[in-house]
């Protein structure tokens, strides 16, 4: 199976044309008309762990995305179906700079669409948004997690670091992961391999 990695996000001013139809796995910019699609991916993603209806609707505006949002995303694509997403930006926890002047990013989402949940969809948007992360230059990317997902960030090298209060749900604490990008002294970690199935 191959990836194929598709142009970067756009810039200001640019537009996107149609691409043709593609087979096996495709990572690429999403498209801002997507945001819909993608917001009820998200929130199908999140159903994905059983919970609660009510609990869903707590978290339906956190997981709803702006055209400007869906515009920032990547998407992965199998067979030309949209399969899960992530996006990145500056780290609202730190203003997007840590105490010694570097750069922190966050993973402010990623999730896959349940049919291709465990088919290592979730690893290649993962190691995606890790190489995006270093290409802007950021020393460490954090990474707010449902409670379900902590094995899944732990095996791909992300280490919890505290705790963030949840936006949607009152009173709620989720898991705050970061994972390094560079090495103190701004040098560039050596990637490794993970594997999680």
């Amino acid at each position: 199976m191959s990836i194929d990695h598709a142009a970067a996000p756009l810039t200001s001013g640019e537009r996107h044309t149609a691409a043709p139809s593609a087979t096996g796995l495709v990572v690429r910019a999403a498209r801002p008309d997507e945001a819909q699609e993608l917001s009820a991916l998200a929130l199908r993603s999140k159903g994905w762990w059983g919970y609660s209806a009510s609990f869903l609707r707590a978290c339906e505006a956190e997981l709803t995305l702006t055209e400007a949002d869906a515009a920032r995303c990547v998407v992965i694509e199998v067979d030309g179906v949209v399969a899960g997403f992530h996006l990145l930006s500056a780290s609202r926890g730190r203003a997007g700079v840590d105490g010694d002047g570097s750069a922190v990013g966050e993973l402010v989402m990623l999730f896959v669409d349940p049919p291709f949940i465990g088919a290592g969809v979730g690893r290649i948007l993962f190691e995606d948004a890790r190489r995006r992360a270093a290409a802007a230059g950021w020393a460490r990317l954090q990474i707010e997690a449902d409670p379900h997902s902590r094995t899944f960030y732990e095996r791909l090298g992300a280490v919890q670091v505290g705790e963030r209060l949840s936006r949607s749900i009152p009173g709620n604490s989720l898991p705050l992961f970061e994972l390094t990008l560079r090495a103190p002294g701004g040098g560039r970690m050596v990637a490794r391999a993970t594997y999680w199935r």
